[in-house]
C-alpha cells in the first residue's frame, strides 16, 4: 500500500534523539537492580546528597555508595543484549547499523568504589512492577530511558504476553502476565506548549503556557511510578510565554528569560502534583540534566571539534563540562525542596556527573539522518555529529539526596540508570508476535475459513503502517474468507447477557408529551452545544420535539438529578467511543451536567480524536473518542474523514483501545459507517498493500469480533460493577477496579416517510410529531445487522450488558435536525429548491432524544 510509514516514529526534532542500546543502560540497570537487592532486607536504599554542580554523593544504608565509582572495561559481561536482538530498536538509535565500527563503548561497566552490582535480572524487575503502571514523562531523554527499559525486559516476556501500542503522545508497553505497563508520555516542557506534537514539533518560535498542564497531566493521574525530566528544550536565552489559550485571539504573549520561565513551569508542575498525587500510592522521580559534549577543548581536544571521532571516555574523576546548566538544577532542587515541606517527596535522580565522563558514547554521525546532508556537512562530519544523545547505554550519575524505603525506587533507579544513558528523541516501537493462522473451522465446511488472531501489536518483521486519510490500496481483490479467531470461541461459554434492568423493562414504553419537566436544559444555555445539533439556533421554530418524555410501561424512570450524577462520577472518567451519534450523546451529557459547575471550574479541550470536558470540582471528566468503526481505519481523523474508499484493519482495535483503556465508564457505538457501501480490508499482516473488498455487514462482523476478542482478553467481570452495551463495543481498563461499559446498539435512521405515511415520498423533513403506533419498525434499522451484533454479544455472555435505544428512537421521526443545522459545505441551488434532498435524518436535535439515552444511563450508574 502506498502509504506513508507511520509506525511509532520519533519526531524529527531539534536535537533530542533516541539512542538506546543495551549496554550501559543495562549496566546501569544492573546498577539499580543492585540497589534493589542490596537493600531488599533493610528497605532503605539510597541517599543522595548534592546541590547543583557540587560533588554529589549517594550513599546506601548497606554501606556502599553505588553512584560513586568509575567506568570499567568489561567485554565479557557487556553488553547484556545485542542491538539486532532488540525487538524495539530504532534507526535513530542503532549506531552499529549505521556504520559505527568501534563498539567498545558498549563494554563499559559501572563499578562503585566499595561494592559490586548484581547481575541484571529481567524477571526480578518485572516482579517489582507487577500490577503497576510506570510512566516516563518528558523529552527524548526520558523516551530513550523508556525504550531501553522495554528492550531490557522484552526477552523475558513471551510474545503472547506483551503488547505495544501508541496513541499520540502516549506510548504503552504492556506485560500482560504481570499486569504491568511501562509507558512514555511526550511532554518536553512538562507544561503545554506548541511543541507538544510527538512528531511535528520543530517550530522556529517556541511558545509555552507555563500555567497550563492539565492537557498532559490527565494521562499520568493513575500512575504508580512517575519519572519526569525536562531540560534540553529550555536551552535558549528567552522563551515566549503565553497567558491564555492557543485557540483564543485574546492571549497575552511575553518574552521571558528562560530561567524564570522554567521556574514558573516547574511551579505549575509541582502544584499539580501536590493536588492530584497520593503520596501513599505514587512514587515520584525527577531526572537531572544529561550532559552534551560539543566542545572538545573542554576535555583537552582541538578547538572547534566535538564528540565526533571520540573513542575513549574522560578519565579525570570529577570532570564537569559546560554541557549542563547548574542554575537550572538549582531551580529543580528548590522546587523539590518546597514539595518536601508540603508532604510530597520527589526523588531527584542525578545522572549528570556519571554521564559527563562518556564523551565517546554519543551517536555522532552513526544514526539515521532524517534530512539530506549538504555537501558542506558531508565534508565536515563534526558539523552534523549528534553529541547530545547516546548511542548505547552508559553513564548514570550519582543520585540525589533523599532516602526511600521502596525497592521500587531502586527499580526505578535501575530504570533510570539504565536509561539515563539514553537520551534520544524518538522511539520507534515494534513488537513482533507470531502470526498464527488457525485452519480450523467449527461452523463451515467449504471452502474453509482462514482464522486470524486479532489485536497483535506487532506482526511479522515490522509493525503495520498506521492508516490515515492518505492511505490507499495498491490493488483490491475479493474477500478470501479470513475470519477473526476470537478467543471467546474457545475460552468462554456463550451465555445469556444480563438484562439492563432487574424488575422493569425501561426500554419498552411510549413517548409522553410533557412541557412542564422537559427539556432538561435550554439549547442557548449550553456553551458546548454543537452547530450540527442546535436546531433552534438554525431556524427551527416548532420546538415541541424538546418536550417529549420516555415513559416505560411498568415503571417510572428515576428523576434526573445532576448533583447525584456528579457524585457518581467523582474521580472518574466517563468516555463515549464511536461515531457522530455517540458524539451527540456525549454533547447531550455535557449539556445536561455542565450547568452546576462554576465557570472557572470547568473546561473543554480543543476538538481532537479525544475531546474532554473536565469538572475540576469533582475531579471528573466526560470524554469523547472518535472511532467510528472501532477498528483502525482511514476515517479516524475527527474532521477529514469523508473519503471515497473506506479502508479498515479488521483485526485490530489497539489504536483506539490505548485511549479508552484508562476510562472508568465506557459507552460505545458503531453502525452508521458500515451502511455506506463496500469496505476494503487491509489485514495487519498484509505487507504489499493488497486490500480485500467485502460488504458492510461482513466488515462490521469482523470488526465486532476483533473488538469482542479485546473485551474477552481485557475485561474481568469480577472487577467491574457492570458492563453495558448500547451500540457496538465494550472496552475496559485493567488499572481500574470499576469499569462500566455501555455500547449503543443502533441509532435509527428514518429515511422515507412512506414507511409511516403510505403514499408519501418524503423523509423526516418537516415532521413534527413522533410515530404513535407501538412496535413500529422502519428500514432505517438493519435487522440482519442487529442479529449479527446480538450473536456477538451473546457469545460474550455476562461480560456485556446492553442498553437498547433502537426501538424507542425509532418512533422519533420528528427529532432530527432535518434542514435546521449548520452545513459545512455550500448548498447547491437544486438542493435549496428541494429541502428534503439535504435533510439530516440521521442525527438528533438537542435538547432531544439523546437526552433520554442519558437518562437511561443514569438508571444504571
Amino acid at each position: 500500500m502506498a502509504t506513508k510509514k507511520n509506525q511509532i516514529v520519533p519526531p524529527p526534532t531539534l536535537g533530542i534523539r533516541n539512542s538506546f542500546h543495551s549496554l550501559v543502560a543495562i549496566l546501569v540497570t544492573i546498577l539499580v537492580i543492585a540497589v534493589v537487592y542490596l537493600s531488599q532486607n533493610g528497605g532503605q536504599m539510597l541517599e543522595n546528597c548534592s546541590k547543583s554542580r557540587g560533588a554529589s554523593s549517594i550513599e546506601s544504608d548497606s554501606s556502599c555508595n553505588l553512584f560513586s565509582g568509575k567506568w570499567v572495561f568489561d567485554n565479557e559481561s557487556y553488553p547484556l543484549y545485542n542491538e539486532k536482538q532488540c525487538t524495539f530498536m530504532s534507526d535513530q538509535l542503532a549506531c552499529e547499523k549505521f556504520g559505527r565500527q568501534d563498539l567498545s563503548f558498549r563494554n563499559w561497566r559501572w563499578q562503585p568504589h566499595h561494592c559490586d552490582l548484581p547481575r541484571f535480572n529481567a524477571t526480578a524487575l518485572l516482579e517489582r512492577l507487577r500490577n503497576k503502571r510506570l510512566v516516563f514523562v518528558g523529552d527524548s531523554l526520558n523516551r530513550g530511558m523508556w525504550v531501553s527499559m522495554v528492550c531490557l525486559l522484552d526477552s523475558a516476556i513471551l510474545p503472547s504476553f506483551k503488547t505495544m501500542h501508541a496513541n499520540g503522545s502516549l506510548n504503552i508497553f504492556n506485560a500482560t502476565e504481570y499486569n504491568a505497563s511501562i509507558e512514555f508520555y511526550w511532554a518536553p516542557l512538562l507544561v503545554e506548549s506548541n511543541s507538544d506534537d510527538p512528531v511535528s514539533h520543530r517550530v522556529p518560535d517556541r511558545i509555552v503556557r507555563v500555567q497550563a498542564i492539565e492537557k498532559h497531566a490527565r494521562f499520568w493521574t493513575d500512575a504508580d511510578i512517575l519519572v519526569f525530566n525536562s531540560y534540553l528544550w529550555w536551552r535558549r536565552p528567552k522563551m515566549k510565554v503565553l497567558w491564555g489559550s492557543f485557540e483564543s485571539s485574546n492571549g497575552i504573549y511575553k518574552e521571558v528569560k528562560m530561567l524564570r520561565a522554567y521556574e514558573m513551569a516547574l511551579k505549575t508542575w509541582s502544584d499539580w502534583l501536590e493536588v492530584h498525587v497520593n503520596p501513599n500510592k505514587t512514587q515520584l522521580f525527577f531526572v537531572s540534566m544529561s550532559p552534551i559534549h560539543e566542545r572538545a577543548q573542554e576535555w583537552g581536544g582541538a578547538k572547534g571539534k566535538n564528540c565526533y571521532g571520540e573513542k575513549e571516555q574522560i578519565f579525570k574523576e570529577g570532570y564537569r563540562g559546560r554541557g549542563t546548566d547548574p542554575k537550572m538544577m538549582r531551580v529543580v532542587e528548590n522546587v523539590l525542596d518546597s514539595l518536601k515541606t508540603r508532604g510530597l517527596n520527589v526523588q531527584m535522580l542525578n545522572i549528570t556527573q556519571l554521564s559527563d565522563y562518556r564523551k565517546e558514547a554519543h551517536p555522532s554521525i552513526y544514526r539515521k539522518q532524517w534530512e539530506p546532508l549538504t555537501e558542506k556537512q558531508i565534508s565536515d562530519p563534526s558539523s552534523y555529529a549528534d553529541c547530545d544523545h547516546w548511542c548505547l547505554p552508559g553513564v548514570p550519575d550519582r543520585w540525589s539526596k533523599k532516602k526511600t524505603q521502596f525497592p521500587l525506587l531502586a527499580l526505578l533507579f535501575l530504570v533510570f540508570i539504565v536509561l539515563s544513558i539514553l537520551h534520544y528523541e524518538r522511539s520507534i516501537l515494534q513488537i513482533q508476535e507470531d502470526q498464527d493462522h488457525v485452519h480450523n473451522d467449527h461452523h463451515h465446511q467449504q471452502p474453509p475459513f482462514i482464522f486470524v488472531k486479532p489485536n497483535l501489536s506487532r506482526l511479522q518483521s515490522r509493525a503495520p503502517e498506521v492508516l490515515d486519510r492518505f492511505s490507499r490500496c495498491n490493488s483490491t481483490r475479493e474477500y478470501n474468507r479470513r475470519k477473526i479467531e476470537w478467543t471467546a470461541d474457545r475460552k468462554t461459554k456463550s451465555g445469556r447477557r444480563r438484562n439492563s434492568s432487574k424488575t422493569c423493562d425501561v426500554f419498552s414504553g411510549k413517548w409522553v408529551f410533557d412541557n412542564t419537566s422537559y427539556p432538561l436544559y435550554k439549547e442557548s444555555e449550553c456553551p458546548y452545544m454543537s452547530d450540527q445539533l442546535a436546531c433552534h439556533k438554525h431556524g427551527r421554530d416548532d420546538l415541541s420535539y424538546q418536550n417529549w418524555r420516555w415513559q416505560p410501561h411498568g415503571c417510572n424512570l428515576k428523576r434526573w438529578n445532576v448533583t447525584e450524577i456528579w457524585e457518581k462520577l467523582r474521580g472518574k472518567r466517563l468516555m463515549f467511543v464511536g461515531d457522530s451519534l455517540n458524539r451527540g450523546q456525549w454533547i447531550s451529557m455535557v449539556c445536561l451536567l455542565q450547568s452546576v459547575i462554576p465557570a472557572d471550574k470547568k473546561s473543554m479541550s480543543p476538538n481532537a480524536p479525544l475531546t474532554i470536558f473536565r469538572a475540576e470540582e469533582y475531579n471528573a471528566t466526560i470524554e469523547f473518542l472518535w472511532a467510528p468503526l472501532l477498528v483502525e481505519s482511514n476515517s479516524d481523523d475527527p474532521v477529514n474523514h469523508r473519503l471515497d474508499d473506506r479502508i479498515i484493519r479488521p483485526d485490530t482495535v489497539l489504536k483506539h483501545s490505548s485511549q479508552w483503556e484508562p476510562a472508568d465508564i465506557l459507552i460505545f457505538n458503531t453502525y452508521l459507517w458500515w451502511r455506506q457501501g463496500p469496505v476494503k480490508l487491509l489485514w495487519s499482516t498484509e505487507e504489499s498493500g493488497i486490500c480485500e473488498k467485502v460488504d458492510g455487514l461482513g466488515a462490521m462482523e469482523l470488526a465486532m469480533e476483533a473488538w469482542a476478542d479485546w473485551i474477552t482478553t481485557k475485561v474481568d467481570p469480577r472487577k467491574k460493577k457492570f458492563c453495558r452495551m448500547i451500540g457496538g463495543d465494550n472496552p475496559s481498563n485493567k488499572f481500574s477496579a470499576d469499569v462500566t461499559i455501555w455500547p449503543i446498539l443502533l441509532a435509527i435512521i428514518p429515511m422515507w416517510n412512506r414507511e409511516w405515511n403510505p403514499g408519501s415520498e418524503g423523509n423526516c423533513y418537516n415532521e413534527k410529531t413522533p410515530i404513535n403506533f407501538e412496535g413500529y419498525w422502519g428500514s432505517g434499522s438493519d435487522l440482519p445487522t442487529m442479529r449479527m451484533v446480538d450473536k456477538v454479544l451473546n457469545k460474550l455472555g455476562s461480560k456485556v450488558l446492553v442498553l437498547n435505544i433502537t426501538q424507542l428512537s425509532e418512533y422519533r421521526k420528528d427529532g432530527h435536525p432535518s434542514v435546521y443545522r449548520k452545513f459545512w459545505e455550500p448548498l447547491k441551488p437544486e438542493q435549496l429548491s428541494k429541502p428534503a434532498s439535504y435533510s439530516d435524518c440521521i442525527h438528533w436535535c438537542l435538547p432531544g432524544v439523546p437526552d433520554v439515552w442519558n437518562e437511561l444511563l443514569f438508571q444504571f450508574l
